[in-house]
């Protein structure tokens, strides 16, 4: 449809409003934030506002004035963008107006200014200059005063020049939002459109996380269930079995807009992708991580996912749900190759603890008949795969859950009797062994420290003697100042942590209770195990051994206990002298 200079132009008005354009200054934070660097901010990459902004009604009214006070132009319709960036062509009601265009239901397009079109300078030029004039289209931007039968040699100037005008904004405005958002990030203010699963906003602070205590309770059964020896799948369809609600139903009957990209059904129910992601998930410790996605300009929406050194992350933002300690115990449970038993909820208690003593590849479960009885036995799948190893390490069943039960009683009896010495010789005297343990290390680093240094100070008269070239002398400073940094930083973790250990922040017993509250154990189940224990290794002799979980703290509290006896032996010396 072309119209002649005496004929009637039909004219569609367009009306366009992004989250750029509607910036709402409150505590910071603009309502662009869902086009942020953040994954959780950009659901879906767009807003569909079901309420119209006041913006569009104003843009409305200037377009049929205009149209009203125009002889030639008779109206045919509407579309309109609420919502929708500037720097992207691919929207609703653009789309819709272009196809229309495409039919010859109309010939003119009336938008309030430039930027209303588009603010992309290449592509908001590419419709004005070629598309348009092509399909026969009369263009007008009421308050630039720009018209396309009636452009002159000037507008040719000028409109490209207000599109770059727009297209800086865009830039700028992009910026300004991502160092922004970046500074709040870093200072641990929750920034996202949705609270994950467990939590929800402060009424007081919006950037502030709180304990959803309904969906909280549900987490911890997720991580008491994976502990238990469930499988993530077995843990969904306990909760779907219980009628327990999903995460976005649950959001949904909360009154959240939340829209679910993963939902299949009329009704969204557990899956086993969302029970790992929340077992992996170290918000549930009180670590806020965010930026873990961003898009490489404002002009293209399409997200990549950053490394993780790239996150921002900021512990104890908000209160924790989950314990350090279980955390890490599912952690290794995650990465252990477990298999339920068809049938069975929960696998084997001893399920992917053991380990070939030589290879230290896993040990697998097999069921062997012999003369109608079934016989189970653990075997190196090392060997088995042909993976180097020249023993199966086949192992009976039968007595090893005897022998781990004992190993663990006899650990536990162990950690009793350092809690009761703990009790006698009292905190204090441990206390004041772990600061001297810990001036020591300062004595030994700091010996190193003036060493390196003094090596780094001959350098300079080496290279003057000639003993050493440039390049050299240039390589060894370098190789020395490393050295002296790493070891400086070391001296400042250990003054940190003997102030803390001479404050009595830095003895944490805490580990203990794990031993202890089990001490009347009889038999083996999955939670005891995988509480107490890293790993179990068997060797070609049918030998074991167990590496228990905080080894390192046991090791380090038997060694405070024995310089705590050998110090109370001495006082004991001299005051019988």
């Amino acid at each position: 449809m072309v119209a002649t200079n005496n004929s009637i132009w039909y004219a569609i008005s367009y009306m366009r409003l992004s989250k750029d354009d509607n910036v709402e200054k409150e505590n910071g934070r603009t309502a662009s934030q869902s086009n942020s660097d953040d994954a959780e901010a950009n659901i879906g990459g767009q807003h569909i506002s079901t309420k119209e902004s006041n913006s569009i009604t104003n843009q409305r009214k200037l377009i049929q004035n205009y149209i009203t006070s125009s002889e030639d132009i008779q109206f045919v319709g509407e579309f309109y963008d609420d919502g929708y960036t500037g720097t992207n062509f691919e929207r609703p009601g653009f789309v819709k107006l272009m196809q229309m265009l495409k039919d010859g239901k109309a010939n003119c397009v009336i938008v309030k200014d430039l930027s209303r079109l588009g603010r992309d300078y290449i592509e908001t030029g590419k419709y004005i200059e070629k598309i348009f004039p092509s399909m026969g289209v009369r263009f007008i931007a009421i308050n630039d005063q720009v018209d396309s039968i009636r452009n002159n040699q000037a507008d040719e100037i000028i409109i490209p020049f207000k599109n770059l005008i727009n297209d800086s904004y865009c830039r700028e405005l992009s910026n300004k939002l991502r160092n922004q958002f970046r500074i709040q990030r870093q200072n641990g203010e929750f920034i996202a459109n949705f609270a994950f699963y467990g939590y929800k906003r402060s009424m007081e602070d919006k950037h502030k996380l709180v304990v959803d205590d309904a969906a909280a309770e549900i987490v911890k059964l997720i991580y008491a269930k994976k502990i238990e020896g469930y499988s993530c799948a077995k843990i969904a369809e306990y909760l779907n079995r219980h009628g327990v609600p999903s995460p976005c139903e649950y959001k949904k009957n909360a009154g959240s807009n939340y829209v679910c990209a993963f939902k299949e059904r009329s009704i969204s129910l557990w899956g086993a992708v969302t029970i790992k992601r929340i077992l992996t998930n170290r918000i549930y410790l009180g670590y806020l991580e965010q930026g873990k996605q961003s898009s490489p300009n404002y002009k293209i929406k399409k997200m990549r996912a950053k490394e993780r050194e790239e996150w921002i992350v900021v512990k104890n933002a908000h209160e924790a749900i989950i314990s350090e300690e279980n955390f890490e115990i599912v952690q290794r449970l995650l990465n252990r190759d477990t298999m339920t038993v068809s049938g069975n909820d929960a696998v084997y208690p001893l399920s992917g603890m053991f380990f070939c003593g030589d290879c230290h590849e896993t040990m697998t479960r097999y069921k062997a008949k012999r003369k109608d009885k079934y016989f189970y036995y653990y075997i190196c799948s090392g060997h088995k795969w042909k993976r180097g190893c020249t023993s199966n390490h086949s192992t009976e069943v039968f007595g090893l859950h005897e022998k781990v039960l004992n190993a663990i009683k006899l650990q536990i009896s162990m950690v009793v009797e350092m809690e009761e010495l703990l009790k006698e010789y009292g905190n204090q005297a441990i206390i004041s062994v772990k600061v001297k343990r810990i001036d020591e290390l300062i004595g030994q680093n700091r010996k190193e420290l003036n060493r390196q240094q003094e090596f780094r100070m001959k350098l300079y008269e080496n290279k003057l003697d000639g003993i050493i070239s440039h390049d050299e002398y240039l390589s060894m400073k370098k190789k020395y100042s490393d050295k002296i940094d790493a070891l400086q930083s070391v001296l400042d973790g250990l003054e940190q942590e003997r102030a803390s250990a001479a404050e009595g922040a830095g003895l944490n017993c805490s580990w203990m209770q794990r031993f202890i509250e089990n001490k009347n154990v009889t038999e083996l189940d999955r939670q005891l195990v995988v509480t107490l224990i890293d790993k179990i290794e068997i060797f070609e002799d049918k030998s074991i051994e167990i590496t228990f979980n905080f080894k390192d703290e046991f090791r380090q509290m038997k060694e405070y206990l024995a310089r705590a006896a050998q110090d109370m032996d001495r006082r004991e010396v001299v005051k019988d002298a």
